[in-house]
């Protein structure tokens, strides 16, 4: 086996010393960015009834809306984005995004057409496509090894109630402006309490800017090109296209699940604060309120019951993130499906909880899915692939939900649709990642015996015996 010469990298082993401050405050910055961008993305479900009144929108407009303008373009511009982001300032290239989907929120409340409604909201897609892949870029270059694990932690546990902190915050910030708009000084006091909603939740946009600008944030190669070295002494061909090829299977059934599983989730969030006031006498800003009190806490035991199980799991340990992420998919599926039925606003909010508290805690693992299967140097085009195939389905089931509505019509023909989509999708995510776990064994040990640590020792052992 030859020397290969390593890039200058830490090493492994060594006793590292704590981040500083200024790492958690990046990473507390990073956390309020994300927040205030579910809360942007978000505010047009839940203000999508009186828009609808207002513009004279269909079931199907706002599903493009929220589907082919929001979930569409993103997944278009996320890889350009995230190129960028690789080759120049990433702070410059957050900060131009927040500006972009600041402004184009802004931009949503002076729309009178649909058209132009879906452009601005084609400019929230934009300005948002670039904010994982930066900030999963960015926590490696903040944090020593074993301290990038519980970062990791702390923003996957932040992004997730941040879904719950967005539709509380925007349900709250539309109640009030409705009930006090009128009393706003100017031309705010004239504005349908929608529009004011908008332009309300774009303002903390320049705050956030100024943050990330003062960031102290550096990035660093080292890694990748040690393991790029490190596969080329092992494998023939170490690209991304010869890496699909050998594990096409692997990546085909663990994306593919990951598509599943945002259709099942995106079913809920986009639709049931338009769905519930269809059905029930509550407006559709004391739905996002209670569905933002009903996913926070569901988050959380979803996150704790996934921790427990890695805790204590029995099994192989081996296959342990698939095969939970299998049995919370297919436990997902059951509430979902009853949603149909409920009689009570109230049940609708405890099917979503134990909906949410089994998603989450799939979700919780997917990211180490995604790791075990990615060597270094492909890690971020695969976090990249992932990124699109979440935001892909994202965009075309809320049209698929919209479309299907009309058809089934009347008041339930909504959340009709809404289980008629996101149960199935839960159980195709659950059966996939089933299907994937032989494929997955074959791909991590490739990973793993052709790992820049793996082939450092496999050297330094030749060596030591004369080979």
């Amino acid at each position: 086996m030859s020397t290969i010469a390593q890039p200058d990298v830490p090493e492994v082993g060594i006793i590292e010393a704590p981040a500083p401050f200024s790492a958690w405050f990046a990473v507390a910055v990073l956390v309020g960015v994300t927040i205030f961008s579910f809360v942007d993305r978000q505010i047009l479900a839940v203000v999508a009834t009186p828009l609808k009144a207002s513009l004279g929108l269909t079931d199907l407009e706002l599903g493009a809306l929220q589907g082919l303008g929001l979930a569409f373009f993103a997944a278009v511009a996320t890889y350009p984005i995230a190129w960028l982001a690789d080759r120049f300032d990433r702070r410059l290239i957050l900060c131009i995004g927040i500006a972009v989907w600041s402004l184009a929120t802004a931009a949503c409340a002076f729309q009178t057409t649909f058209e132009g409604l879906l452009i601005a909201t084609i400019g929230i897609a934009i300005g948002e496509a670039g904010l994982g892949p930066i900030v999963w870029a960015v926590i490696p270059d903040l944090f020593p090894g074993r301290q990038r694990a519980a970062a990791n932690l702390v923003y996957f546990l932040a992004a997730i109630l941040g879904t719950a902190l967005g539709l509380g915050i925007s349900g709250a910030t539309f109640g009030w402006l409705a009930a006090n708009g009128a009393a706003l000084p100017g031309f705010l006091g004239d504005m349908e309490p929608w529009r004011a909603t908008l332009l309300f939740v774009a303002l903390p946009g320049p705050l956030f800017i100024l943050l990330v600008a003062t960031l102290r944030l550096k990035g660093s190669r080292a890694a990748a090109k040690a393991s790029a070295a490190a596969f080329a002494a092992v494998l023939a061909d170490s690209g991304f296209v010869a890496y699909a090829r050998r594990h096409i299977v692997t990546l085909s059934c663990v994306f593919a699940a990951i598509a599943a599983y945002n259709i099942g989730i995106a079913s809920t969030l986009v639709w049931l604060p338009t769905a519930l006031p269809r059905i029930f006498a509550i407006d559709p800003a004391t739905v996002s309120v209670q569905l933002g009190l009903a996913i926070g806490p569901a988050s959380l035991i979803g996150v704790g019951v996934s921790a427990l199980c890695v805790k204590f799991w029995r099994g192989d340990r081996a296959v342990m993130a698939p095969r939970l992420a299998a049995i919370a998919f297919l436990a997902a599926a059951v509430p979902t499906a009853f949603l149909p039925f409920v009689t009570e606003s109230w049940q609708a909010m405890a099917l979503v909880g134990v909906q949410f508290a089994a998603g989450i805690a799939a979700a919780s693992v997917l990211p180490s899915i995604v790791q075990d299967i990615s060597p270094p140097h492909l890690r971020a085009r695969n976090f990249g692939l992932m990124t699109v195939v979440a935001l892909v389905p994202q965009g075309l089931s809320p049209l698929v939900i919209g479309a299907l509505s009309e058809a089934v019509g009347g008041p339930h023909g909504l959340i009709a649709a809404i289980a008629l989509v996101g149960a199935p999708a839960w159980v195709l995510a659950a059966g996939l990642i089933w299907r994937s776990e032989n494929a997955f064994r074959r791909t991590v040990a490739e990973v793993q015996s052709a790992s820049p640590v793996t082939v450092a020792a496999g050297e330094a052992h030749d060596r030591e015996t004369g080979r």
